[in-house]
C-alpha cells in the first residue's frame, strides 16, 4: 500500500480527492479543496445498486476534477477485517473495473462515532444527525488522510 503522501503525489496539479464513507443504505462523500489541505463534507448517496451508484459517483468525479478515493475501510476493533471489509472492497471493486483513478484504502474505525458525538455534543438533534453523518464521517476520513499526508 502506498503512503498517502506518495499517493498525494502522484496527483496532476489542480486535482481534488473524494473521501467515501461506504454503508448498506448510503454512501457519504467528501471533497478536499484544491490544495489537499481541508476536507469538506458535499453529499450523501442514497445507495440504489452498485451500477446506479457508480453512475452518480463517477458524475462527481468529473464535477470536482478528482485524482483519486479516499475509501474508509471498517476494520474490526482489533484491526482484522469483516463482512463490511469486504463489502467496501467489492464496491471498490466495481468502481476499478469501470474507472481508471487511483483509490486508497483508509482506516475509518471510529469515524461515524466521534462524528455523532461531536455533533451531538453541539446539541444537534438525532434527525439532524442522521442527514449529515455520513458526509460527514467522509470528510472525517478523508481529513484524517490529507493529515496524515503532511506528516509523512
Amino acid at each position: 500500500m502506498t503512503n498517502p503522501k506518495v499517493f498525494i503525489e502522484n496527483l496532476n496539479t489542480a486535482q481534488t480527492l473524494l473521501g467515501l464513507d461506504f454503508g448498506d443504505k448510503t454512501i457519504g462523500i467528501a471533497v478536499s479543496d484544491k490544495s489537499l489541505t481541508i476536507a469538506s463534507p458535499i453529499k450523501t448517496i442514497r445507495r440504489k445498486s452498485i451500477s446506479k451508484d457508480l453512475i452518480e459517483l463517477f458524475d462527481l468525479i468529473e464535477v470536482y476534477n478528482v485524482g483519486g478515493l479516499i475509501v474508509g475501510l471498517p476494520l474490526s476493533l482489533n484491526g482484522k477485517e469483516n463482512i463490511r471489509t469486504e463489502k467496501v472492497r467489492k464496491f471498490v471493486k466495481a468502481i476499478e473495473l469501470q474507472k481508471n483513478i487511483k483509490i486508497m484504502l483508509y482506516d475509518e474505525r471510529f469515524s461515524s462515532d466521534v462524528i455523532f458525538k461531536e455533533l451531538r455534543k453541539n446539541h444537534n438533534s438525532i434527525s439532524k444527525i442522521k442527514k449529515k453523518l455520513d458526509q460527514q464521517a467522509a470528510a472525517y476520513i478523508l481529513q484524517g488522510f490529507l493529515d496524515s499526508s503532511k506528516k509523512n
